[in-house]
């Protein structure tokens, strides 16, 4: 009796673990463009294809925060401009995106890194 006791105790418990375990999303579509990067010719789209809470976040290459968004899935746009709104200077620049599923749990995080240039 005993052991059937401790058999379904540890199923329950295993169906607990399954039902609140999360994954990872498949990052692999997450693309910025168009590289190298001119703000004076528009808007750079970031095309996050999964999640449904989205996050995006630019930092310079210090690592400073530039500019941050929060959304859904689909093309988020940059203007090149920081949180300020101020273009950005020329260089280098990490974006993160961070995309949740509200209803799996599933996550994914992925850095691009860009180009900023005005020729």
């Amino acid at each position: 009796m005993r052991n059937k006791a401790k058999i379904l105790g540890a199923l329950i418990l295993a169906g607990c673990l399954a039902s609140t375990a999360a994954f990872a999303l498949n990052m692999s579509g997450v693309i910025a463009f168009p590289v190298p990067y001119n703000p004076d010719r528009g808007a750079m789209t970031i095309r996050v294809p999964v999640g449904s809470d989205v996050k995006i976040q630019i930092y310079d290459i210090n690592g400073d925060s530039v500019y941050e968004r929060s959304g859904t899935s689909g093309d988020n746009l940059w203007s090149g401009r920081n949180s300020g709104g101020r273009k950005v200077k020329p260089g280098l620049y990490i974006i993160k995106v961070t995309a949740e599923d509200s209803i799996t749990g599933d996550y994914g995080k992925k850095l691009i890194r860009i180009l900023v240039d005005y020729k």
